[in-house]
């Protein structure tokens, strides 16, 4: 019988949902992490650094969970902001907007790298959430056994678009920054405010403490996908997109 990882790998490269029995599901945090290590010894696939969402503590008590959601960057899911993208390597998708690190030396993330400087640029970005597993298999879920789930699944990676790099990053509040979505011709401005925006620094502390126990090191040129800015929203194939970052540049994306 395949394992929970296997599955999930032949199901990422078949582009395939796949149903889970209740027995099937990972039982904890630590349960999760195993399996989406597993998945990549599987999948062998090359990856390039790591993507975190909720990671606010605002967040997390919204969602009923606690710590982040995680997985790896597979390198082939790094795309540089292309104006189209096949609906079908991206099943379920959920777009989120954040801001994505390129760190350009070798940075372990034990305490402290967080204050460290000039270590990385920082770049305007998409990711867009996907999944391997059937929504079926994730009915009567609680918050906790989804995010659990969700680590298992790769942290949930679907790809990244990355877009403009962003100048003089020293002098930006990116906390500050407000985004513009326009989805098929209606506007709207979903941008977290507050306590929820969690900017590069925290998501660095977020994932130290979340490895505290056998830290990560990013190598030079991995990818660091540090969070929503905005409100996740659903995207179907032929949606067209465009994201407006304001002064920082924009991403157009149609779903095809």
């Amino acid at each position: 019988m395949s394992t929970l990882a296997e599955k999930l790998a032949d199901a990422w490269i078949k582009r395939d949902l796949i149903q889970l029995k209740s027995d099937e599901l990972p039982k904890n945090r630590e349960d999760s992490h195993a399996i989406q290590k597993q998945f990549h010894a599987v999948l062998k696939k090359k990856t390039v650094g790591w993507k975190i969402g909720l990671v606010s503590k605002n967040l997390q008590d919204g969602a009923k969970v606690e710590g982040p959601m995680i997985g790896k960057i597979i390198d082939e899911t790094v795309l540089m902001n292309p104006s189209k993208i096949e609906y079908s390597k991206v099943p379920d998708c959920i777009l989120e907007c954040e801001f994505c690190l390129k760190f350009l030396e070798d940075t372990k993330m034990i305490p402290g790298a967080e204050n460290k400087t000039g270590n990385y640029e920082a770049y305007i970005a998409l990711e867009l959430v996907s999944t391997r597993v059937h929504s079926d298999s994730k009915k009567g879920l609680n918050p906790v056994g989804m995010m659990n789930l969700n680590i298992a699944d790769n942290g949930g990676a679907g790809a990244i678009v990355v877009g403009d790099k962003i100048q003089n990053l020293d002098k930006i509040d990116l906390d500050s920054i407000q985004v513009e979505i326009n989805l098929n011709g209606k506007v709207t401005e979903p941008f977290f405010k507050g306590e929820k925006r969690a900017g590069p620094k925290l998501a660095i502390k977020c994932i130290i403490d979340e490895f505290k126990d056998d830290p990560v090191t990013f190598k030079k040129g991995d990818w660091f996908m540090t969070g929503s800015v905005i409100q996740p929203f659903k995207v179907n194939k032929g949606d067209k997109l465009k994201v407006d970052f304001r002064s920082l540049g924009k991403i157009n994306l149609d779903f095809i």
